[in-house]
């Protein structure tokens, strides 16, 4: 199987990734281990992140959740306290794949947030999305694509259901005969 670039997340029924205050807290009834996020992440050797993402995450614990793995975050301003193997990338989400790409033989994993997906999407290096849909409806919030400058065409590639209610959708993204974004 060749290297994919991958967008992999959890969104509320009604297309959310953040509640209005940004917050996740909605997702933490929900044990990510049972639906095989270890498995995917096996399959991760780099990640891209965006700077707002990245200190989200920096929050989340002492502990860097992605040890061993090299991730570039996508920001124009400097950052410190780097955790091993994080680099700062300020010349933009091509640049970013192509390190990420260059770093592994593994899968690249687009964390997020939702602009970083976007512009991935946008620039066409997306290969394969992966969402959880989650039981909850959030009203308002931060939507997963807000503005894509172009279509996207998709190919179902499978689902998956859980007793909790929680449904993992997965397709694959078309690219059109020239290669480029769709």
């Amino acid at each position: 199987m060749s290297q994919r670039v991958r967008l992999y997340f959890a969104t509320s029924l009604d297309g959310f990734i953040a509640d209005r205050d940004g917050s996740v807290d909605w997702l933490e009834a929900h044990d990510p281990e049972q639906y095989g996020y270890p498995e995917f992440f096996a399959e991760i050797g780099a990640l891209v992140m965006g700077r707002r993402t990245y200190e989200f995450v920096r929050t989340m614990g002492d502990e860097w959740p992605y040890r061993g793995r090299r991730t570039y975050v996508l920001s124009s301003r400097p950052l410190t306290g780097l955790p091993d193997g994080v680099i700062p990338t300020p010349r933009g989400m091509s640049a970013a794949i192509a390190s990420a790409r260059a770093a592994t033989s593994r899968d690249v994993w687009v964390v997020g947030g939702a602009i970083t997906m976007q512009a991935a999407l946008d620039e066409g290096h997306v290969d394969l999305i992966e969402t959880f849909i989650m039981p909850v409806l959030l009203g308002r919030g931060l939507p997963v694509i807000a503005d894509l400058s172009h279509r996207a065409e998709l190919s179902f590639q499978g689902i998956e259901t859980f007793p909790d209610g929680v449904v993992k959708l997965a397709y694959e993204v078309k690219r059109p005969p020239d290669g480029g974004a769709t």
